[in-house]
């Protein structure tokens, strides 16, 4: 059988490993198909599939050894459920509820994060999910003008002044926004391999990429893979210098990005309406979001919070911001409300903590990754949001080694 050379972007530095050239389904796909595509298809708003897997989830990492996830979650909860009943909780069903709900969540992180970290070939699972993106993408746009339109589209117009109607793709995810956060671990890596390695092939993953990008029109989740992507480059830059393959490239996307929004299309038409504040969903999921958390979390403790699940029962209509209960469209915010200063004030401690312990500086795509995890939770997600998790995941962990900032600056310059 014809074998196809493929570097691995595994936990082994440097590794190179074969797969058959024909069909080689990597064994993770499934589960990652089921992740990136079909999550919340059919279900209820707020349940997904991985929800209602994580039980077996939680076995399969007990079989692996990882023994005592429940009892570290209870103790890291502990402190907080303590001064939640000294408090007082409204309703003990919600905070139960929510406090299982957010259990799933850790084991579900914690399992997809287990099972990267034993995958010998990220690279290859990464570009089989782009072709199988980029074909559900050409299908969604084949079938616009068809009664599947609704189904893998979203129509926009009501959040957004302006004549005609405004359609973003987001195939069976639950809102484009999520769908463009899926995408973003995804567009980073193909185009920092493509800079780190100009070839047609790595920019034709690029394209495939990108063009849901687009199509998605995402611009919170297309401004933050910009800034993430800047950042790396800009850490780079000093090895760019000797490879003017690169700097073509990069040249060639600030051309084409300016050509994008010079030109009228939808796309541009979208990017003025958000710029000059048609997009009420933008500070919904920003300055509102804070304005209710503040509300909701002052009316228990802004130290400790409201408690788990207990900010939907404080009714903040009162307000004028369109928020008739307190459900937050912001991780901060939320994480505000609900468990108060003290939690967001540990977050950010163990972000940066985890930055400088796990050397993310070093690396270009978990650098970038970084840097997008850490805006998403400013304007937008949730507290329960598996994705905005594992973005964290991709920042912390060893993934793709040949990206490592010692390695590239070596090499290039070495071949200058």
């Amino acid at each position: 059988m014809n074998e196809l050379t493929i570097s691995s972007g595994g936990m082994e530095d440097g590794a190179i490993h074969t797969a058959p050239a024909a069909l080689s389904i990597h064994k993770y796909l499934p589960m990652a198909v089921l992740y990136f595509f079909l999550n919340s298809a059919g279900l209820p708003t707020g349940l997904f599939y991985t929800t209602i897997l994580s039980p077996l989830f939680f076995l399969w990492l007990y079989l692996e050894g990882r023994r005592w996830l429940t009892l570290k979650f209870l103790v890291c909860l502990s402190p907080f459920v303590v001064a939640h009943f000294l408090l007082g909780i409204e309703s003990p069903l919600y905070y139960v509820r929510s406090s299982v709900l957010l259990w799933t969540v850790y084991v579900t992180v914690h399992a997809l994060y287990w099972a990267l970290l034993k995958c010998r070939n990220i690279e290859r699972l990464f570009e089989q999910l782009i072709v199988l993106n980029f074909c559900a993408a050409m299908a969604a746009v084949a079938l616009i003008f068809t009664p599947l339109q609704n189904l893998l589209w979203h129509d926009d117009s009501q959040t957004l002044a302006g004549p005609g109607r405004v359609l973003r793709l987001q195939l069976l995810t639950s809102e484009p926004s999520v769908y463009a956060n899926l995408m973003s671990p995804l567009l980073i890596f193909t185009f920092l391999r493509l800079v780190q390695t100009p070839s047609k092939r790595n920019g034709l993953y690029v394209a495939m990429i990108a063009i849901p990008f687009l199509l998605c029109q995402s611009f919170g989740g297309l401004a933050m893979s910009v800034a993430g992507l800047g950042i790396a480059l800009f850490a780079m830059f000093r090895s760019l210098l000797y490879q003017r393959k690169a700097l073509s490239i990069f040249a060639l996307a600030m051309i084409l990005i300016a050509g994008l929004l010079i030109v009228p299309n939808p796309i541009s038409q979208r990017v003025f309406q958000v710029a000059v504040g048609s997009d009420s969903s933008t500070y919904s999921r920003t300055t509102f979001s804070f304005i209710v958390a503040y509300t909701v979390a002052a009316s228990k403790s802004l130290w400790w919070g409201v408690g788990l699940g207990q900010g939907k029962l404080v009714d903040v209509s009162d307000l004028g911001l369109g928020f008739s209960i307190g459900i937050i469209p912001n991780a901060i915010a939320g994480t505000f409300a609900e468990l108060g200063i003290i939690a967001v004030l540990i977050k950010f401690v163990m972000e940066f903590y985890l930055f400088f312990r796990m050397r993310v500086y070093t690396n270009t795509f978990r650098l970038a990754m970084f840097v997008i995890a850490f805006i998403v939770q400013l304007t937008g997600s949730h507290l329960m949001n598996v994705q905005e998790y594992l973005m964290w995941c991709f920042a912390f962990a060893p993934f793709f080694p040949a990206m490592n900032l010692h390695k590239y600056h070596r090499s290039k310059i070495a071949h200058a």
